[in-house]
């Protein structure tokens, strides 16, 4: 209160709570996201590279039936990155696919290599780690063995899709974005203040403009589902003659209640609703024909009485 008697409306409960709600569930939701992108996403595309290296280490030792030394000589990949778009050029990729499943060509072997090769450093590529300290080895077959102590029993991971991580961070600025623009509109309505001042009826608006009774040309109930009022001023009101000023009722507590008082002192009590009764005004009609009716009732059950007594 900034004045004795005058009161300022608080922020609607309702609206602060469900406020509250979404920036919560919000928040919650984009962090959630983060996790995924930062942790959950890049373990798990970290288990499936691992498990692919193991593939492919086992796919080039097979391929050594079909040509010998391959294994030694070419399963480590010095230069990931180059390595990883050659094998995704769609004729080199059509081509180790097809021979990979003919298991009458002179390739096979080698073209399963080559598959195994390409799942491998794409599993590496989804999780930003197309790098030579991953990919490179001195000793293949030292490789193969330690990984085969290291995997055994492990059955093949899930591999990360190209969007699986990238879809975790749109998620998370989607999330945040939009709690950030909530939380930013709780502060302005916060901001907004409305006074009331009982004595002359007068609601101070948040420019300092004040609005009472008199000044209403209009009460404008067409969004009154919605919470939403309209005040149509007169004209000869100095600052705001002759605009609707729209008031959010959810928003504020008390500005409903403080409206409805303005419009019943400006144009009388809303239809089907009796005046209230002040005291020492004449009561109702029916009830003194009631008690009326009950007093010549009673008079006459008197007289009858009398009638009936004998005469002494």
């Amino acid at each position: 209160m900034s004045d004795a008697g005058t009161r300022t409306a608080p922020l609607g409960k309702r609206w602060l709570r469900k406020t509250l709600i979404f920036v919560v569930v919000l928040v919650a939701f984009g962090g959630w996201g983060l996790y995924d992108a930062i942790v959950a996403y890049p373990a798990r595309g970290e288990r499936f590279a691992t498990w692919a290296k193991l593939a492919y280490l086992e796919a080039a030792r097979e391929a050594n039936q079909e040509d010998f030394g391959v294994f030694e000589r070419d399963a480590s990949v010095p230069t990931p990155r180059e390595e990883f778009r050659r094998l995704s050029e769609p004729d080199q990729r059509q081509r180790n696919l097809a021979d990979a499943a003919n298991t009458s060509s002179n390739r096979n072997l080698r073209a399963v290599m080559l598959n195994a090769r390409y799942d491998w450093l794409e599993g590496l590529s989804r999780i930003g780690r197309l790098d030579p300290a991953y990919t490179a080895f001195d000793s293949p077959r030292a490789e193969l063995d330690r990984m085969r102590a290291e995997l055994a029993g492990v059955s093949r991971p899930k591999p990360l899709s190209r969007w699986d991580i990238p879809s975790q961070w749109v998620i998370m600025g989607v999330c945040w974005v939009i709690a950030g623009y909530i939380i930013v509109r709780a502060l302005k309505v916060a901001s907004i203040k409305y006074r009331w001042e009982p004595s002359t009826m007068t609601l101070t608006l948040p420019g300092g403009a004040g609005i009472t009774p008199a000044d209403l040309e209009e009460v404008d109930k067409r969004k009154w589902d919605k919470f939403i009022v309209f005040l149509k001023i007169k004209a000869g009101h100095p600052s705001l003659g002759g605009q609707e000023v729209r008031f959010d009722t959810y928003q504020h507590d008390e500005l409903e209640g403080w409206i409805l008082d303005m419009e019943k002192a400006a144009f009388g009590p809303p239809e089907g609703e009796e005046p209230e009764t002040g005291a020492g005004e004449p009561l109702p009609e029916g009830p003194a024909k009631a008690d009326g009716a009950a007093s010549e009732e009673a008079a006459g059950s008197d007289a009858d009485q009398d009638t009936d007594r004998p005469a002494s």
